[in-house]
């Protein structure tokens, strides 16, 4: 597993070797160790095809149903003809419980990339055998009435005429299916059939007939708003609009006599008067879809345009559908643009915890610090927020942020030490430097010291991933390269000295009402002689790693892991010397 980092290649040997080989159920923790993996490792395990096997193994008939599901969900990350045989025969068999058929069919439409490693990319072949089993799947739960929350949501990704002969046999039935795709016969049946199709999706549905059709659409339109329920005629007659352009603007305006909103329902025919012929929902999600389809080196401006189009219908009109929002946030993610985060946010707060470094990013770059450090509270990311406040010219602020955070990362150490060198202490700064992050646990030997193999790993495979973890590994001219002149209009920087001096005390290792905790075992005597030589030095030895717990023990018979979890919590090994 050279493509991983080390610490996740550590993590799948030990988790696979504690799975169950004979089809016994998994425990809870085992269960959430799988689900924890399978989200820390998505970034990454796409660079290493053979990791796949895994799943193929995982998904085998003899194992436990969760395993199973859950191989599914790990194939997804593999879309390759082999994973997708696979998958497709899961969810083809009658056999197989149905929540492993469900997640299987999932996997079957997954071509967005979302967290996965940029490496990902279906396959023409791929698509084509996954698109294929859909639609044999679709008839047969048309022919037999067989139902599955997941099919309708997959079939939304299929840009197949096979697909599309199946939903214009009934329409009604697959009005969750219709979304971005269709072609232009489909088209013709569901602006004949537009009154059979559920509510919930008809306005989506009239979007795509439109942008499938075109002009050719109008006059059908126009004939059928006079009779549809408010919302949809308003929306048909925007479309009219879009399509046919200014002869249009009469008709919607008899129609917008006595509405509340009629300067909104105009501001978006003005757009559409700009921008003739673009439905722009459909032309985003069109992107938004096959994301894991398209070649990489286009994928970051073409999801930039996307999630321009979706900020720009939003401003007529919240999305009525929440997946609109998901969507949004993935394709700036995707586009790495800070800026279109701020703009997602400001029109959707919770999708901070998608976009949440962008948007923290962009706060600093633009100097508001109160919305920043709320932001960074929220999503747990005080690290990463006091890192960008350090850059960009507020180290007192970065100070108080940083002492809020829950774990000591590189980015926590690296806006320390960057906040103390630009408040003028240098000599604080090469101290905290010195107080190293907690290393990435590798193996089961002792815990190297930092950087370890998973740090230098990152460094010099994928120094874009961890930018601090590289400024960390270049010293103190590295990190102070960084900085950043704070904008002109950038709020105050904070005026208390208190974290400069709470700081100051975590790096001399005072024990003076510190605490204490032993790791492991030690004998009797032992501890109680610890324990007097901490309580002489004014410290308190603490039956566990609680919250804030400053040093550490290390006894007998205690894991690596434990150790490395007591570091990511800011504790510190405590010397014989220091007692």
């Amino acid at each position: 597993m050279d493509a991983v980092p080390p610490h996740l290649a550590y993590r799948v040997r030990s988790l696979v070797a504690a799975l169950p080989a004979k089809g016994t159920a998994l425990d809870a923790a085992l269960i959430e160790r799988l689900a924890q993996l399978e989200h820390d490792g998505e970034p990454w395990f796409g660079a290493e095809p053979a990791l796949a096997e895994v799943g193929l193994w995982m998904t085998e008939a003899k194992h436990a149903v969760e395993l199973r599901r859950r191989g599914c969900a790990w194939l997804a990350m593999f879309p390759t003809v082999e994973t997708v045989r696979r998958l497709a025969a899961i969810a083809g068999d009658s056999n197989t419980p149905p929540p492993v058929r469900e997640q299987a069919i999932v996997a079957l439409g997954d071509r967005e990339l979302r967290a996965k490693h940029p490496a990902t990319q279906w396959s023409q072949a791929a698509v084509q055998l996954a698109d294929e089993a859909l639609v044999k799947l679709a008839e047969t739960a048309a022919r037999t009435g067989a139902a599955s929350d997941a099919l309708p949501i997959a079939m939304r990704h299929v840009q197949w005429e096979g697909a599309f002969a199946t939903f214009a046999r009934a329409p009604a039935r697959w009005g969750a299916a219709l979304e971005c795709y269709a072609s232009p016969a489909l088209a013709r049946v569901l602006l004949v059939c537009l009154e059979d199709i559920p509510a919930i999706h008809r306005v989506r549905v009239v979007r795509l007939v439109a942008a499938t059709l075109g002009e050719e659409a109008v006059p059908m339109l126009l004939a059928r708003a006079p009779r549809a329920p408010e919302v949809d005629k308003l929306e048909m007659l925007l479309l009219v609009v879009a399509l046919a352009g200014e002869r249009a603007i009469g008709t919607l305006e008899d129609a917008l006599r006595g509405q509340p909103n009629a300067d909104l329902v105009r501001a978006r025919a003005k757009w559409h008067l700009q921008r003739r012929g673009v439905v722009p929902t459909v032309q985003a999600l069109r992107v938004a879809r096959a994301t894991a389809v398209i070649a990489p080196a286009e994928r970051e401006r073409l999801c930039g345009l996307a999630a321009d189009d979706l900020a720009a219908a939003v401003k007529f009109g919240r999305y009525a559908e929440p997946f609109y929002y998901t969507l949004w946030a993935h394709l700036v993610r995707l586009a790495r643009d800070p800026a279109r985060a701020r703009e997602l946010v400001a029109a959707h707060p919770d999708s901070q915890r998608i976009v949440g470094e962008l948007y923290v990013a962009e706060l600093a770059r633009r100097g508001r610090i109160g919305q920043l450090v709320a932001a960074a509270r929220t999503l747990r990311l005080e690290d990463i927020g006091a890192m960008h406040l350090a850059i960009w010219g507020r180290p007192l602020a970065a100070l108080e942020l940083a002492a809020t955070a829950r774990h000591h990362t590189p980015e926590l150490v690296y806006a320390r030490a960057l906040a103390c060198y630009r408040a003028g202490r240098v000599d604080l700064a090469q101290r905290v430097l010195a107080d190293p992050p907690a290393v990435a646990v590798v193996d089961d030997s002792a815990t190297p010291a930092f950087p370890g193999p998973n740090e230098q790993w990152l460094v010099a495979r994928a120094p874009e991933a961890r930018p601090a973890l590289v400024a960390l590994a270049g010293g103190l001219d590295v990190i102070a390269a960084n900085a950043k002149p704070a904008p002109f209009d950038a709020e105050p920087d904070a005026t208390s000295l208190e974290p400069l001096v709470s700081l100051a005390r975590r790096v001399d290792r005072a024990l003076a009402g510190a605490t204490v905790y032993v790791a492991g075992e030690l004998e009797y005597m032992v501890k109680t002689a610890l324990a007097e030589r901490v309580a002489k030095a004014g410290a308190r030895l603490v039956g566990g790693p609680f919250p804030g717990t400053d040093f550490y023990v290390r006894g007998a018979a205690c894991p690596p892991a434990v150790i490395a979890e007591l570091e990511r919590h800011g504790a510190r090994p405590l010397g014989e010397d220091e007692l």
